[in-house]
Order: structure tokens, then sequence, then C-alpha cells
């Protein structure tokens, strides 16, 4: 993303257009892919968040901060970040996104994740600011079959990961919000610094 960075760019898409702009393409479904939009090459599930780079543009007030990370593979359930401390957590129920119009199918699915800290023998200690949502697409979707119609090797997946962390004080919601999208009805309590203090525990300095 440093060629949107340098041009003063803000990259905040929804779902759907992540979906149909990115991922879709990516994959050769149809439409045009643009390189460049979105970082490759880092391996978001084995690093502690605060480890990503993230564009000076995609930051705000109150500590808030995103990104998007194109990945190699899906996440788990709960995926460790070796010698980070932290692990993330998948929470909340999978979302699917259908083609088109009283589509049946769907092309792409999403996952939320929450990043907590965790003890050395892996009990959870504490949860951050830090949420991740994943977005990958339907390997099994009549789309993506018709485009790659040979076996597809388990290894060669369509993902993406949004990597982002709360304000430490929520906003309120514009008048006429009302996208499912929206984050908003998560409850949570938020100390300051606690993000750091928690780390150095962890850590052990």
């Amino acid at each position: 993303m440093a060629n949107l960075a340098a041009a003063g760019c803000v990259f905040q898409p929804t779902g759907c257009e992540l979906i149909g702009h990115y991922l879709i393409p990516r994959a050769g479904l149809g439409g045009v892919f643009f390189p460049g939009i979105i970082e490759e090459g880092v391996d978001v599930l084995s690093l502690c968040p605060r480890a990503l780079s993230f564009p000076e543009n995609h930051r705000r007030d109150y500590d808030e901060v995103w990104g998007f990370f194109f990945a190699a593979k899906p996440a788990g359930e709960t995926c460790p970040t070796p010698d980070a401390g932290g692990c993330w957590e998948q929470y909340g129920q999978e979302k699917a996104y259908y083609g088109g119009e009283g589509g049946r199918e769907a092309v792409a699915f999403r996952r939320r994740f929450a990043y907590r800290y965790t003890c050395r023998d892996g009990e959870v200690i504490s949860q951050t600011r830090w949420r991740m949502k994943e977005y990958r697409l339907n390997r099994n979707a009549a789309a993506f079959r018709r485009a790659h119609p040979g076996p597809v090797p388990p290894d060669v997946v369509f993902v993406v990961h949004k990597v982002y962390r709360k304000p430490l004080i929520t906003p309120p919601p514009p008048p006429d919000s009302s996208s499912s999208e929206d984050e908003g009805s998560e409850s949570y309590i938020v100390y300051p610094q606690l993000d750091e203090i928690m780390r150095r525990l962890t850590m052990g300095n």
C-alpha cells in the first residue's frame, strides 16, 4: 500500500467492495486487478499486530489504525503468534457473500478475530483492541471451478486480512448508519496503555 500512502489515498472498502473489486479479479474471475493496493508477502498470522506496517494516512484519533494484507493461507480458529505472547481467536458467526441479486451460492466468506495476550502456557490473560477480518473466496463456487477447472493445490487460496486497532474511545455512529459492516455493537472495556502493559508482562520485560 506504499503507493497509495504516498499519493495520500485512504483505502477503506466495505467487505463487498473488497471481494468484488480485489479478490474476484485477483483470482481471475472477471474484472480488473490493480496490483499494489493491498500489501502482499506479509505473514499476518505469525506476527504480533504491532509489528505490521500501516500507512500513515490509515491512522486516526484515539490510536485507531488499519491495514489490508493479502494472505497465503486462511486463519485457524486460533492462531498463536510465535514469540509474541498472543494469539488470534475467532469470534462471532461466519458471514457469507452471495453473487448478484438473488444469488444462492456463496462466492466468499468473512470471519472475525480478536487478538489476545497469553501466558507462556497459552492461557488467555487479556483482550486487546486489535481485531482482524478475514475475507476468503469460496473455492467450491461454480465461478471459481470454471476459472480453475483442474485440481487446485490446497495451498492456493485467495484471502485478504484486514487488521485494525479499535479506538480508545468508540466514536458515535453516523445518524444514518445501517451498514452490515459496522461493528459498533461490539462492547468492550479499554484502559489506556493496557496493551503496552500486557505486552511487557507477557514478554517478561
